[in-house]
């Protein structure tokens, strides 16, 4: 109705849920962030293998291309990266002489994957057990008697060569390992060929006396075969091999990880908690334990090359012919150039891989994050 003056009365706002009904339309329409953000990082994926493709191809390929057909044209370099990207991505890696079998690459690879993939799944748990507890401790702990030592020893066993620590473990457990076994504890995974020759032969599911079938991990393939003391060298080979890789990590991991702690020690709501009267073991193992879970998920993101460099780095040390680090010691002091490529291509997938996982799961868990909301 319109007032005395003849203008039409103003109208009443809107109710307020009716506005958070329509931002909320709204929010949903544009997409949630995390999804935007995965979405993203799904995308920069390939574009980052294809970069890396394109170094190696200027690092590895034109320089041997120039060598045996100059000069090169910049429109045969292109055509010989567009064709390599396409070889990469179809998996036409071409083949490989490995223990006097001529194999595809392909297949190669998909023998020395399993191994390194068990070793893993037995070293990441060791080392997150090592680390976490040991970050919080020491980097919560205003006692310099115990940073001192703990900085020491981290910082040696980082500057030490794996090898050599690797070394080190295979002389020590030498004969309590022979005398136990009957074996040595080198040589990868599964029993020496000295043992298998003892026990009159390797077995039908073993073949070319390193890759064990049907599914290649040497510890479940033993176990699927009722092969029990096999399983029981496997898994003790293997506990082995991931204790010496979680603690060389471990040393790496911690100089980060501590820093954290410190600047975590030292945050507001952690400061106006104690002067409440809140314990310090609440406060440690409560508190800050929750709020560094990101920040370490992130180091571990970060870190991911130098722990396959670690672990690689045993498997030489312990001769393990089937892993997937011996595999590239090989081919670089054989000279072979050519499995250098997909053998990058492969690592590269797994550190985006594990990188975009550990993204996903430190956003998840991190309440401050405005994407993981």
């Amino acid at each position: 109705m319109a007032g005395a003056s003849g203008s039409p009365e103003p109208r009443p706002a809107a109710p307020p849920g009716r506005a958070t009904r329509g931002s909320g339309r709204d929010r949903r329409s544009s997409g949630s962030p995390f999804l935007r953000y995965l979405a993203r990082r799904l995308i920069l994926i390939p574009v980052q293998l294809v970069f890396i493709l394109l170094i190696l191809y200027l690092a590895i390929d034109v320089p041997s291309d120039l060598t045996q057909h100059p000069p090169m044209s910049f429109w045969g370099i292109d055509q010989g990266f567009f064709q390599l990207v396409i070889n990469i991505f179809t998996g036409n890696w071409g083949t490989a002489d490995y223990l006097l079998y001529r194999l595809p690459w392909t297949q190669t690879f998909a023998y020395f994957v399993p191994p390194s993939v068990q070793l893993a799944a037995f070293a990441l748990p060791i080392a997150a057990l090592l680390a976490y507890p040991m970050s919080l401790l020491v980097g919560w702990s205003r006692r310099t008697w115990l940073d001192a030592p703990s900085r020491f020893i981290t910082l040696t066993a980082a500057l030490l060569p794996v090898f050599v620590v690797g070394t080190l473990v295979l002389n020590a457990l030498f004969y309590p390992y022979l005398n136990a076994y009957g074996d040595i504890p080198g040589q990868g995974l599964i029993p020496s060929s000295g043992w298998f020759f003892n026990q009159y032969g390797y077995p039908s599911w073993i073949i070319y006396n390193a890759v064990t079938q049907p599914t290649g991990f040497p510890l479940i393939d033993a176990i699927y075969h009722h092969a029990w003391t096999i399983a029981s060298i496997s898994l003790t080979k293997t506990l082995i091999q991931a204790s010496v890789v979680a603690v060389a990590y471990v040393a790496i991991f911690f100089r980060h990880a501590r820093a954290v702690v410190r600047s975590t020690r030292e945050e507001t709501y952690i400061v106006g908690a104690r002067s409440r009267g809140v314990s310090e073991r609440t406060l440690l193992w409560r508190h800050a334990a929750r709020a560094v879970t990101p920040p370490f998920l992130l180091i571990f993101a970060l870190t991911i090359p130098e722990y396959l460099a670690v672990q690689f780095a045993v498997e030489v040390a312990f001769t393990d012919q089937s892993g997937f680090g011996y595999l590239i010691f090989s081919s670089l002091v054989e000279g072979q150039l050519a499995p250098v490529i997909p053998l990058v291509f492969l690592i590269a997938i797994v550190v985006l891989a594990w990188a975009l996982l550990v993204d996903l799961l430190a956003i998840r868990i991190d309440p401050r994050s405005a994407v993981g909301r």
